[in-house]
């Protein structure tokens, strides 16, 4: 087992704390994924919302249909990457069997290697179909038939699923209480997949709409079983600045096998259904006699496949270290071999088709299959899905010259702000946390470039100086709470600060004194909570976002000191952002999840019920933002390439989940929507909250800082005009003492520049304080600037203003 370690996955659940608790369930949409000793189980969630919440509830009893192995156990994470993440568990040295987790994948499969198969669930079936044929309910104990193509009707969650299997086997019903079959005698090798086709059979669900019965979306059912042949067995992902440089197209390559091609079809079979029945009888019995025979073949056929899983698989569990809290993950370095065997079947969210560069026909695009909480999923057949992305069309500066009228009063508080900011004596010598010390910086940054724009030489030179000296020392470790490398898992973290000045007597310094002691790295909830939680490895995208930020200005004036330094700034980049799946320190894009099209920013601590959260997309989006103008910066077009790609996904997924219409919205559920804004997003769960305040102002404002040029990208005129009423309004006492009033004043700008600049006159300079929790981050220069840059309002017509 070795490190890097995915740190923000989607399948994170499955590898922390001890991985079979109930909050170990992970989200691999359309379901809810249970991994447990001997079985994998996918659960069908539903949606409920109200003005406070959306959340996908689900039954880990009621709503269950497994796949397992008569047993096995021991399971492992054995293979991993961007867009799945591949489970075995194992019988003997000869026994196993494995399921690939795919966001998307309407199918829950398992395949078997001379094993004994078992579909179960805790549900009573009312329809039970097998190869077209129903089978007579309750199906006794011993009864046997051979199976390819199945159909489960149950009663308590009232959902109809297709199962398949390649090659068919003999199956034996347990009994007349739940769901029991098992395959009526060991050593199988093939595959077994089960879909839902139909959420809402009778009504009787306490989901179902009305209470009525549904039928199937049409065609489908037709859908599953054409596609039902293709397995998806892992994945890469990409990114490609277009030529023109307007847009990126964002490419998630799924690789796929043909189980008819793996497993012999038995194409026979289908010329029998469309003869005479009485014939089809007549070979049934022969051909089932020739199935033992072919299993042997068919094993042999599969050796290659099965070869390569047993060989990471045939480690004793009793050579294996004890599972522990945040037991590490087995990942394989190599991605899967890319086939040609076909398209894929999977279903999209609403940031997909908006983006797709090939979108399905009307009829897919219209199917919606099942209604999950950030709107409907609809299938699309492919084996890449391609994305295309658009690009600002600015970098540094914003694309609107700074107005004569207002040079003046910016050119005064350039000057204010160059000669009496000082850098918090703490922050003198690092003995803070990255976070704090990160907006500090890029306030910093911000100064000199507007004093640059404005011509003002020696009051940037004045800020560029204080820039460079404090970057450096977080770039190169030389801080009280350095940045460290994290060989557990791999990765930069703080080593935390136990902070002392003595009630003020003494110069602020780090008690713990640094390495080799470390109480970011302890165990226990003080520890993750310390620096934000950084050495959990806890909002790095924010927290290093600012500190790239400050980097890339510095080695844009500097280049001398930018390749110095270029090796650190590396460290930083390759942490958040490292694209390569072979890199032997760094997980590939550590935060970014590409089917789900954002960032995820919670870490490593404990596996939460709801899954991975992120809360303020537009820190996500400086981060890659930064990295942008840090490559352009350093001359590197491909850092900058990574950098604009990863933003244009992270400004797509908050204008679709984040930034939202207050009626008739088409992704998430009206109830929510009037909020107009989301707080924290979690794989199972939307919260109009923050994790400090639910307040409006707290919610508005953690959705647009840090007010830079890549916030006008970020933030849709529709949308601050839809906000900006309720945030003024809320903006009272500590939104005003704690400096995030000056935000209000940079988000009416938008959509009214006069206004704006008539409140930012009102201000005091204390909102400006490096020692409050936001005005540390922003200064009157970039507020001003920041307003008078503002492009003059669209008048659109009525029908396009959100509501």
């Amino acid at each position: 087992v070795k490190t890097p370690y995915p740190t923000h996955e989607f399948y994170e659940n499955i590898i922390l704390g001890d991985g079979t608790k109930p909050e170990n369930v992970i989200t691999v949409l359309p379901y809810i994924v249970s991994v447990q000793d001997n079985m994998v189980s996918a659960i069908e969630p539903f949606v409920t919302a109200s003005e406070s919440q959306v959340q996908q509830i689900f039954d880990e009893v009621m709503g269950m249909v497994s796949l397992s192995g008569k047993g096995m156990g021991f399971q492992r994470v054995v293979r991993s990457d961007k867009l799945s993440v591949t489970v075995g568990w194992v019988q003997s040295p000869t026994s196993v069997m494995q399921t690939t987790l795919v966001q998307g994948d309407p199918f829950i499969s398992m395949q078997y290697f001379s094993a004994q198969p078992q579909i179960v669930s805790p549900q009573l079936l009312n329809h039970f179909e097998v190869d077209g044929k129903k089978v007579k309910l309750p199906c006794k104990a011993g009864t046997t038939f051979q199976a390819s193509k199945m159909k489960f009707g149950f009663i308590q969650h009232d959902a109809l699923w297709h199962g398949y299997a390649f090659p068919p086997l003999e199956l034996e019903c347990g009994g007349s209480g739940p769901l029991t079959l098992t395959a009526s005698e060991g050593g199988y090798t093939g595959v077994i997949r089960l879909a839902l086709a139909n959420n809402c059979t009778h009504g009787t669900g306490m989901h179902c709409p009305g209470k009525k019965g549904i039928d199937a979306p049409e065609g489908y059912e037709e859908l599953l079983e054409q596609h039902s042949n293709i397995l998806i067995t892992g994945g890469s992902v990409g990114h490609e600045v277009q030529p023109k440089g307007d847009t990126t197209n964002i490419i998630l390559q799924y690789h796929t096998m043909d189980l008819n091609e793996q497993f012999m079809a038995f194409d026979e079979e289908d010329k029998e259904e469309k003869g005479e029945e009485e014939e089809k009888r007549a070979d049934r019995e022969e051909k089932e006699e020739k199935l033992k025979d072919r299993t042997h073949q068919r094993h042999h056929r599969l050796s290659k496949v099965s070869d390569r899983f047993m060989n990471l698989m045939s480690d004793s569990p009793h050579d294996q270290p004890a599972r522990k809290k945040n037991a590490k993950l087995k990942a394989e370095a190599s991605e899967p071999e890319r086939s040609e065997s076909g398209e894929a079947l999977l279903l999209i969210l609403p940031h997909h088709r908006s983006a797709l560069v090939n979108p399905p026909p009307p009829a897919y695009a219209e199917l919606c299959v099942e209604k999950v909480m950030l709107g409907c999923m609809t299938p699309y057949s492919t084996e890449t899905m391609v994305l295309n992305l658009e690009l600002p069309d600015f970098l540094w500066d914003p694309p609107v010259p700074v107005p004569l009228k207002y040079e003046d009063a910016i050119r005064a508080a350039i000057k204010e702000d160059s000669e009496k900011f000082k850098m918090p004596v703490n922050y003198q010598t690092g003995a803070g946390d990255p976070y704090n010390a990160g907006k500090l910086l890029s306030r910093l940054a911000r100064l000199v470039l507007i004093a640059d724009q404005m011509g003002m030489d020696d009051n940037r030179n004045m800020a560029l100086g204080q820039l460079a000296n404090y970057t450096s020392l977080w770039l190169a470790g030389k801080t009280q709470n350095p940045l460290v490398y994290d060989k557990n898992w791999g990765g930069m973290v703080s080593c935390g600060c136990v902070y002392d000045d003595c009630g003020g007597k003494c110069k602020p310094h780090c008690d713990n004194g640094g390495p080799p002691v470390c109480p970011s790295l302890a165990e226990g909830s003080f520890a993750a909570g310390m620096d934000f939680g950084n050495g959990y490895y806890n909002d790095h995208h924010f927290h290093y976002g600012y500190i790239l930020y400050a980097a890339a200005v510095v080695a844009r004036y500097l280049p001398e000191w930018g390749k110095e330094y270029y090796d650190f700034i590396l460290l930083l980049v390759r942490d958040v952002a490292n694209p390569s799946h072979d890199d032997e320190f760094f997980p590939q894009y550590r935060h970014m999840d590409f089917y789900a099209g954002h960032s995820w920013a919670g870490g490593i601590f404990q596996p939460f019920l709801n899954g991975r959260n992120q809360e303020s997309v537009s820190e996500a989006t400086n981060c890659w933002y930064s990295i942008a103008v840090l490559g352009d910066a350093l001359g590197d077009e491909r850092i900058k390439d990574i950098g604009l790609s990863l933003f244009a996904m992270e400004s797509h997924a908050a204008h679709e989940y984040w930034q939202l219409h207050r009626q008739n919205s088409p992704t998430l559920p009206n109830a929510f929507t009037k909020n107009g804004v989301s707080g924290i997003l979690w794989s199972n769960l939307i919260q109009y909250q923050t994790w400090f305040g639910g307040t409006t102002w707290e919610l508005n404002g953690i959705q647009m800082l840090p007010f830079t040029p890549a916030s006008e990208f970020l933030l849709p005129q529709k949308w601050v005009d839809q906000q900006i009423g309720d945030f003024q309004a809320s903006c009272t006492g500590q939104c005003v003492t704690d400096g995030w009033i000056s935000l209000v004043c940079m988000a009416q700008a938008i959509v009214d520049q006069e206004g704006a600049w008539r409140c930012a006159q009102k201000l005091d300079d204390s909102v400006y304080s490096p020692y409050t929790a936001e005005g540390n981050g922003n200064s009157k220069t970039n507020l001003l600037h920041w307003i008078a840059t503002r492009p003059i309002p669209d008048d659109d017509d009525e029908d396009d203003v959100l509501v």
